[in-house]
């Protein structure tokens, strides 16, 4: 087992003794293709062909929260709405909100509807046609798993020191970085909170930060980047994007959150070494704000924009982006051709 050791203390934040590397901010360029700022917009999700744009449009309908499903054709520019305030009323008890879209194909949406209580209903449309498919209640307890799934053979001969609960919440927990490789924290009784890399190919295990005890589930995302791996850790209300190469750690991003097990490192497109992700800082019911960032060879840049991100989505190609910007207390949406500028 390989070890990389750092001199800190126990309870020691292992971020606050490191310099923080500069990190260029520059603005996003790019033709806009659509804006749309009459309401307030969440959730933006192009379709696998990037044909569409799918999105909710909340309203407030007295003291109730509504959702419309809406659609962008981004051929036409033509918005369709999918399912209206009336037929969101439907499925509400205290508000009726889209906790997720899914794409099943080039013009099949599956939207998740929560009634803000305890139950809700998935919602299949045929974008294309504009018409609801199907509807089918469901309860949050339906899709919770009865357990965490069983590491493979494999990777269990390849770590044997560790028993199989643990290795299965590390996994389930932890992120992929690479070819066989995962990035993980334990966070298991009587189990140290380091971060560990778990190479399978190589059967190793390398510890690339020394966590605090009472840090549980504060890694928060990672990905690698040829010989780099990025990490996202948080605890408290403050949140750092950290590099580790070569054996060495670097801080390259620190920010404030509200809330640091609701904050999450999502990759957008990646292609080669060039990973472009996203950092929510917090449950999204709150008035958070988002970071956008490119990681290359030449180091991380943060994109710049004229006005706090929400939410965001790039097309597959990562040709397209959509962003959920605050203007006040709504969001509007702008969808923009991606190019980066230089």
């Amino acid at each position: 087992m390989a070890v990389c050791l750092w001199p800190v203390l126990a309870h020691a934040n292992p971020f606050s003794a490191l310099p923080l590397q500069p990190a260029e901010d520059i603005p996003a360029s790019g033709k806009i293709l659509a804006t749309l700022e009459q309401g307030d917009y969440v959730l933006p999700r192009f379709s696998p062909d990037a044909r569409y744009l799918a999105f909710a449009h909340v309203v407030m309908q007295g003291g109730t929260e509504l959702t419309e499903i809406q659609a962008l054709d981004l051929k036409t520019l033509k918005v369709t709405t999918l399912l209206d305030t009336k037929g969101s009323l439907e499925f509400a008890v205290y508000k009726s909100f889209v906790s997720s879209f899914f794409w099943t194909d080039a013009t099949t949406l599956k939207a998740g509807i929560s009634d803000g209580d305890v139950n809700g209903v998935n919602l299949v449309f045929d974008v294309a046609a504009g018409k609801l498919v199907s509807k089918k209640p469901f309860s949050p307890a339906d899709d919770a798993p009865d357990g965490e799934e069983a590491p493979s053979p494999e990777l269990t001969a390849a770590f044997p020191n560790l028993p199989p609960p643990v290795l299965a919440n590390a996994l389930a927990n932890g992120f992929r970085a690479g070819e066989k490789k995962y990035v993980v924290q334990k966070n298991y009784w009587k189990q140290d909170n380091h971060i560990w890399l778990l190479d399978a190919g190589s059967k190793q295990l390398t510890r690339l930060v020394n966590i605090p005890e009472a840090w549980i589930y504060s890694l928060r995302g990672a990905f690698a980047s040829g010989n780099a791996i990025i990490l996202l850790v948080a605890y408290g209300q403050e949140a750092w994007l950290a590099r580790h190469a070569g054996g060495r750690l670097e801080l390259l991003y620190r920010f404030p959150v509200k809330n640091y097990q609701q904050t999450a490192l999502r990759v957008e497109h990646a292609r080669g070494e060039r990973v472009l992700f996203q950092v929510s800082t917090g449950p999204d019911y709150e008035k958070r704000e988002n970071f956008l960032f490119v990681y290359d060879r030449s180091g991380l840049r943060r994109i710049r924009e004229n006005a706090p991100i929400y939410d965001l989505d790039v097309d597959t190609e990562g040709r397209l982006l959509c962003l959920s910007l605050w203007k006040g207390n709504n969001r509007r949406l702008v969808v923009r051709e991606w190019k980066e500028a230089r």
